[in-house]
């Protein structure tokens, strides 16, 4: 079982990995930067081709009531911990991994005992509610898709790590 600082640090290169390689993205994998032309063609082919949407609501709403539905509820998570996204939508993978970095950071650094079981029941619902069933499917349409690049063993890391993260939430009830 991983500690909340290293899940913490796991949610953030998730979302850092998840998101368009460039400024920031270098910033946290420097190792990469040579390779900045492969990959920002590599995610252009997968991700901006439409051949796997990073919007957890294309795999998990069936109409447009229910993705109108699913978007406001994610919405509401974040204006309850007043955050603010910088993604086009709510349910963005990287916003969503991003998200719950915040979540187990501020469990994290409360003192308040409240806080703490707050942040750790916003934690649960939202990832059992939204981030674990689309994160699931996203990361198994990448993996299809995305043969053997970063973007394939990036979906593998997370979904396996997403498998941890349910175990730890179901043996917390």
């Amino acid at each position: 079982m991983l500690t909340g600082q290293e899940r913490l640090l796991k949610y953030k290169t998730l979302a850092v990995a998840f998101s368009y390689p460039e400024g920031a993205f270098f910033d946290f994998f420097p190792s990469l930067t040579s390779e900045k032309q492969e990959l920002q063609f590599a995610y252009d082919r997968i991700f901006r081709s439409g051949e796997v949407w990073l919007y957890g609501l294309e795999y998990m709403a069936e109409n447009e009531f229910q993705r109108a539905h699913g978007l406001a509820d994610i919405s509401g998570f974040y204006k309850a911990f007043a955050v603010e996204t910088d993604s086009d939508r709510p349910d963005a993978l990287n916003a969503e991994l991003e998200f719950m970095h915040y979540l187990i950071h501020k469990e994290i650094r409360t003192k308040d005992k409240d806080k703490v079981l707050v942040c750790f029941d916003a934690q649960k619902k939202f990832f059992n509610e939204h981030l674990y069933p689309a994160g699931e499917k996203i990361a198994q349409a990448v993996i299809s898709k995305a043969e053997e690049s970063f973007y394939a063993q990036a979906a593998s890391e997370m979904l396996d790590f997403l498998k941890n993260e349910e175990r730890l939430y179901s043996q917390n009830k």
